[in-house]
């Protein structure tokens, strides 16, 4: 019994500090995980209090208005990564999107798991987004579907002119409330962060609550929130 009791305690402590790994990631621990996947981007390293937003699942009328107006009230900027069927339901708003200073992403054409895609379907949806979000950022963005990334899927998209983006740690949004969600954002803070969040869909509202805590918090603490062209042009 008691080597039961010891072999629970083993395994709990170390699903805990797993845990705790994925939700506040070092330097380090992301330079390693970095290193399986070359090109991708899970931080841009620089001396300024600056960081990248980026929002995913993009664009949906019930969130992203709401978005655009918590970002113009704190002078924010965010790369938006577009689903390419949403996107195609609604041009008007990436036309908004892109009228207030803010850049688009492609994130696939159908929000599903894009490494589970063979190599054809999966060029064929970053081709499908692209399509709908021309003209075409420079540099180019991607993020695949459900945030897995499979080092064949980076070599798809570098072979088509993209960079691979993750982020500095784990989004938390969709699991959490707004308050965990803030927290979780400033608890991993510092100058190079890519920050998560989500858009589409009425479920996603808490986004907009979350910038509302996030972004004067990010302000009182002298950060500049920026797209991802900008943060690489500073770096």
């Amino acid at each position: 019994m008691t080597l039961v009791i010891v072999g629970i305690l083993v395994v709990f402590v170390v699903a805990a500090v797993a845990l705790w790994t994925l939700l506040h990631p070092s330097d380090w621990t992301l330079k390693r995980v970095c290193g399986f996947y070359p090109g991708t981007l899970f931080r841009i390293p620089t001396s300024e209090r600056v960081v990248a937003l980026t929002i995913d699942d993009a664009p949906h009328p019930d969130v992203t208005p709401g978005i655009l107006e918590e970002l113009r009230a704190h002078g924010a900027k965010a790369t938006f990564f577009v689903i390419g069927s949403y996107g195609e339901a609604h041009p008007h708003l990436l036309d908004s999107i892109r009228a207030e200073g803010h850049e688009l992403a492609n994130h696939l054409y159908t929000d599903r798991m894009s490494a589970r895609l063979a190599d054809a379907e999966f060029i064929n949806e970053l081709k499908r987004t692209d399509a709908i979000i021309q003209p075409l950022e420079c540099p180019k963005w991607c993020r695949p579907g459900s945030g897995i990334f499979t080092s064949r899927i980076v070599r798809l998209m570098q072979e088509h002119g993209y960079t691979a983006v993750a982020g500095t740690a784990w989004p938390v949004d969709l699991y959490t409330n707004v308050r965990l969600t803030a927290l979780h954002f400033l608890k991993n803070v510092r100058p190079g962060a890519i920050l998560v969040l989500h858009d589409g869909g009425p479920k996603r509202a808490n986004s907009i609550r979350v910038l509302s805590h996030l972004l004067p918090r990010l302000r009182d603490m002298g950060y500049r929130i920026v797209t991802l062209s900008e943060l690489t042009r500073i770096s």
